[in-house]
């Protein structure tokens, strides 16, 4: 990853985490803090919340909640909210929109109301036994919630977490370009060697250059935690080999090189999959949940006579 990239990398973490008054996860923590205690003062005054409110607020929040997604995807509510703002605001106050507007701003909210939904929902659920639909509804909103602060915890440290790592490439393309690149390097640094090297090239380090994986995915989360430069520690055995080609150890050095950049970069595409797969599943669960949330809304206001 160039230098420009890396640079515009910490820029787009600064703004987004500038968009919330505190870590992400330490905001989270605050809101889960507000929901108990609101739910218990409510509690102790006696207040009672009707299911018919409680739903109303919960399901709002929701819509609130997937209209981040559609933000993310498309231009078009903004840049006609933005339009109509521009007529009624003043030039200082159009440009507070603006910032508004930000992904940054709209992740902050979408954080905030992901948790603070929960009150309502909290509410919506005490009025005693559950429907299956209701309970399946359930379980698809805790699994929205629990994927989401995964997501949200995943956001906040892999991407310093990459910043330290060997190989740093940002698309898949690349890592897949870089590591047939090596790989043909490799072959082209081994020939005129004696056969002698030759043989202990081909029995120790093309295996893991003409290997698909080397490492498992438990491996390199670990090493992902734990910020290891896991190429270095795979070949650190096969440094010591070199000892034996006195002519052509700096030749061996620099296979053995090559052979810890195609781990890395392995490593390196694991990172990449790893910061997108909870989107995956996050995103199936919300489009799940949404349905129940229909399905449930509607033989409501079917059955109530609505």
């Amino acid at each position: 990853m160039s230098g420009a990239t890396a640079h515009h990398t910490t820029i787009a973490v600064t703004r987004r985490a500038r968009a919330l008054p505190l870590n992400a996860l330490l905001w989270m923590l605050l809101c889960g803090i507000v929901v108990i205690v609101a739910h218990t003062l409510v509690a102790q005054r006696g207040a009672i919340v009707t299911e018919y409110w409680s739903g109303v607020v919960a399901l709002a929040g929701f819509i609130a909640l997937g209209w981040y997604g559609v933000r993310k995807r498309s231009l078009w509510f903004s840049l006609r909210m933005l339009r109509a703002t521009a007529r009624i605001l003043s030039p200082r106050l159009q440009q507070r929109m603006v910032v508004l507007d930000r992904l940054e701003t709209w992740r902050a909210v979408h954080i905030t109301l992901g948790i603070l939904v929960i009150l309502p929902l909290w509410w919506h659920m005490s009025g005693g036994l559950m429907s299956p639909v209701e309970m399946l509804l359930a379980i698809a909103v805790a699994l929205l919630l629990l994927s989401g602060i995964v997501g949200v915890a995943i956001q906040e440290y892999l991407p310093r977490a990459i910043e330290t790592m060997a190989e740093r490439e940002v698309r898949l393309e690349d890592v897949a370009s870089r590591t047939d690149a090596a790989y043909v390097e490799a072959e082209e640094k081994v020939l005129g060697h004696p056969p002698a090297f030759v043989e202990a090239y081909v029995k120790n380090l093309k295996p893991i250059l003409e290997a698909e994986k080397v490492t498992t995915r438990w491996q390199l989360f670990r090493a992902t935690m734990m910020r290891r430069n896991v190429g270095a520690q795979t070949c650190a055995e096969f440094r010591k080999i070199g000892a034996q080609f006195t002519a052509d150890a700096a030749a061996w050095n620099e296979l053995v090189d090559l052979t810890a950049r195609k781990i890395n970069l392995e490593h390196n595409r694991f990172n990449l999959n790893f910061s997108t797969e909870w989107l995956r599943f996050h995103i199936a669960v919300a489009l799940c949940t949404f349905g129940l949330l229909i399905f449930h809304v509607s033989a409501v206001l079917y059955f109530d006579g609505l």
